[in-house]
């Protein structure tokens, strides 16, 4: 087997600074186109970094995740995603502290528990290796919390615009540290790659021979198993998801099979970085490990895709939506930094925040739910497709949803609390134009007063139409309260897991933001 080594990066190193753009979608614009199970290994167990998630709902001590890309509210700190942190915490310790020694700090907005000082024997081994690294010391250390599970806590003040953790260069695993081993073999391969499929290859093969890479305190560190994560749901459970998280899972298996496969033809040229074959498992969980803990440094002529690197340390962080940080590369320490805007007293749990996402995205991309999330919504496109309008007759209906898609409103639409989506809204107004005939001049003037509407030139096509419209909106909440209910049924009769307790949690969101648009139409309220 070929020796895998991550050399020093020589020259000078990309910098990082915004971050690319969410993938959370804006839905009130138009739509745009279209593990290893057991352990990683005997001598190198994982410790997880335990649920990032406290489902309670009357805790108040939401999470968050990835970064949107801006300042100030939203850090530039971006993981591209958290979904592999699997629970550390059982059940059983979820309502009670650990050592009879808690205490209540609150930071933001965010409630934190804490529970004991982490000393195990991986986390200690972890910090003497990060100090041979040159990973200078923090004012942090690693702590359970009743209702995070493990995350970092403050030991002394920290001010707001402090550095909280550096991640020297050296410790940053990215394409470019690791050219030395892969590049020419990568053009020799002919086929493209990119560095989620080639830094997931690397995780894989250290973990084939831990104790040859120098890597073993880290990879001790990692989670052995993304139980969380509905990607690795059994049937049984993701057909429970919402529609548009099944679909987001059903890409996101596609995407590790996709870069699986091409991995394979990788190493049929390339056998002697193997010590034994390279089964699917293990490079779905290495394929995981980066998704769930990267980060992206903001270099030039590369995409965001090319720009992934692993920083550990980085990894212990929990994340809320109210935390305000910054994160960029700083040449001067060579070292990428994450400084916090807003000031934690010792004792605290410190946080970070990835940005606004709902708790279908958190679920799927990072395998938690959070509490309170003011992102959440209802996606109601299948809903709205299956609707039956009185009158409407099917040629009628295929007319509209290519006008629909002719003027970029079909999809996308959504249901906030209290609030329902203009695109949802500028779709139901069309679907209920009836009759319809494309060769009336009735039609085609009903046609232009849906768009001045869209426009913002007129306030409704009729006053019939607006009358309709709240009505046959609270029709599709009726459906949705339907599969809320029966869904929240089956999960109350499952034996009770983290898996299943985010799915509850996700129906129970659901179900408040759809009787929350049933209270506004029934007080009338405008829409």
């Amino acid at each position: 087997m070929t020796e895998l080594f991550i050399p020093v990066p020589t020259g000078k190193p990309a910098a990082a600074g915004q971050m690319p753009p969410s993938k959370r979608r804006k839905p009130d614009k138009a739509p745009a186109t279209a593990a290893v199970t057991a352990a990683v290994t005997a001598t190198a167990t994982a410790t997880t970094n335990t649920t990032r998630t406290a489902i309670r709902s009357n805790a108040g001590d939401s999470l968050s995740a990835r970064n949107n890309g801006s300042t100030s509210t939203a850090p530039v700190y971006h993981r591209q995603s958290r979904k592999g942190r699997t629970s550390r915490l059982r059940t059983a310790k979820r309502n009670k502290t650990l050592n009879g020694d808690s205490q209540t700090v609150e930071s933001g907005k965010t409630l934190s528990l804490l529970s004991s000082i982490i000393k195990d024997q991986e986390y200690l081994d972890f910090l003497e290796w990060l100090k041979n690294m040159g990973c200078p010391r923090t004012k942090l250390t690693l702590a359970e919390f009743s209702n995070t599970g493990r995350g970092m806590m403050a030991t002394k003040d920290i001010k707001a615009g402090e550095v909280i953790v550096q991640v020297p260069e050296r410790n940053l695993v990215t394409m470019r540290s690791l050219q030395a081993t892969y590049g020419a073999r990568i053009s020799r391969f002919g086929k493209k790659v990119n560095s989620h499929m080639i830094i997931a290859l690397h995780i894989a093969l250290l973990v084939q021979a831990p104790e040859r890479s120098g890597w073993l305190p880290y990879l001790r560190m990692l989670p052995k198993k993304f139980d969380t994560m509905p990607v690795r749901y059994p049937s049984e459970l993701l057909e429970l998801l919402p529609q548009n998280a099944q679909v987001h899972v059903k890409k996101q298996k596609a995407k590790i099979e996709a870069d699986y496969n091409i991995t394979l033809d990788f190493l049929q040229s390339n056998a002697d970085l193997l010590t034994r074959p390279l089964q699917y498992e293990e490079y779905e969980w290495a394929w995981l490990v980066v998704n769930t803990r990267c980060i992206y440094l903001d270099a030039k002529n590369q995409s965001a895709a090319d720009n992934i690197a692993l920083a550990p340390m980085l990894d212990f962080l929990n994340h809320t939506h109210d935390a305000k940080t910054e994160g960029a590369f700083c040449t001067k320490t060579k070292s990428y930094q994450i400084k916090t805007l807003l000031p934690y007293k010792k004792g605290e749990q410190v946080f970070i925040n990835y940005g606004p996402h709902d708790n279908c995205f958190i679920l799927v991309e990072y395998g938690f739910v959070t509490p309170n999330n003011p992102y959440n919504y209802v996606t109601v496109d299948n809903d709205f497709m299956q609707l039956s309008i009185p009158g409407e007759s099917v040629a009628a209906k295929k007319d509209k949803l290519e006008l629909l898609d002719m003027a970029g409103y079909h999809g996308d639409y959504v249901l906030h609390k209290n609030d329902v989506s203009f695109r949802l809204l500028a779709g139901m107004r069309l679907r209920l134009v009836n009759p319809f005939n494309k060769s009336s001049a009735i039609t085609q003037l009903a046609i232009a007063q849906w768009h001045n509407v869209v426009n913002g030139e007129l306030d409704q096509i009729s006053p019939e139409n607006e009358r309709l419209v709240p009505i046959h909106i609270e029709r599709l909440c009726d459906d949705i309260l339907a599969q809320a209910k029966k869904n929240l049924g089956v999960l109350a009769r499952k034996k009770t897991t983290f898996a299943v307790m985010h799915l509850q949690q996700v129906w129970i969101e659901a179900r408040d933001i759809i009787l929350s648009i049933i209270d506004k139409i029934h007080r009338r309220e405008e829409l």
